[in-house]
């Protein structure tokens, strides 16, 4: 066998020349059967590339489809366990108004907050409440935290609600403990305050502050803040005292109306 690999590996370009001669032949004398074997070859050995060029773009494109079918999912999923995590907090929410009292004489209407309005802070908020539902001007808006606001207009099917945090509002209020009283209004500068709390009055921090029921818009015993600070300003006859509103307005969004019972 080594004289075969010697003699190839000497003479190959002479084998080289005869096999091309003898295709040369070959094809001039038009033999089909040779012909076609040839020209199938040379077609194949032509398309070769280009087919397996086109199986790799087919099989990216495949994985592209994939892809998106997979992207596609994970923002179906991600969407459902936001819609789960809402109704799980929306859930604990309302366990935590069950049992939850009204004032005596009063039932509760629930709604729900639609919108607010306010620039550094929610001054007031539209709820899916309105005349249908019997709601009324100067109703009293609570939730179980606290004392919210007043309906202040009313449409078929809904109402807005003044927030304590606007500034026009009032609340004629009292100290829970020693049932002094003062008025409860909110500013820019200080937030939640309790003004004309006379200076020889008895308040501390901590005191829970409620509405009085003075001015028969609020009804009397509604939480509306906890004192914050107390200042003794020199030949001044008021307090300077500072609230911690009892109610988050920035996160109100189940709401009652107080409605008062028919007797």
């Amino acid at each position: 066998m080594t004289w075969i690999s010697n003699l190839f590996s000497r003479y190959w370009r002479n084998f080289h020349f005869i096999f091309i001669l003898l295709l040369t032949v070959i094809l001039v004398f038009n033999n089909a059967a040779v012909n076609g074997f040839v020209s199938q070859v040379a077609v194949s050995a032509f398309n070769y590339p280009f087919f397996i060029v086109k199986n790799f773009f087919d099989g990216l494109v495949e994985v592209s489809e994939k892809n998106e079918s997979l992207q596609a999912a994970l923002v179906e999923a991600s969407v459902r366990l936001s819609m789960l995590e809402e109704a799980r907090l929306e859930n604990n929410r309302l366990r935590a108004v069950l049992g939850f009292e009204p004032p005596p004489g009063y039932s509760l209407v629930p709604a729900k907050v639609i919108s607010v309005a306010g620039d550094k802070i929610p001054v007031s908020a539209v709820i899916n409440r309105g005349s249908r539902d019997s709601i009324f001007i100067d109703q009293a808006i609570i939730n179980q935290a606290g004392l919210i606001g007043r309906v202040v207009s009313v449409s078929h099917d809904f109402a807005t609600v003044q927030l304590l945090t606007d500034p026009t509002n009032r609340v004629a209020a009292r100290v829970g403990e020693s049932r002094e009283m003062g008025i409860v209004k909110y500013n820019i500068s200080e937030g939640m305050v309790l003004d004309n709390f006379p200076i020889q009055g008895t308040i501390n921090r901590g005191d829970v502050i409620l509405s009085s029921g003075l001015g028969g818009v609020y009804p009397s015993g509604l939480k509306v803040g906890t004192v914050n600070t107390v200042e003794y300003p020199e030949e001044e006859p008021f307090c300077n005292v500072t609230l911690t509103p009892a109610v988050n307005f920035n996160s109100i969004e189940e709401l009652f109306i107080l409605q008062l019972r028919p007797l």
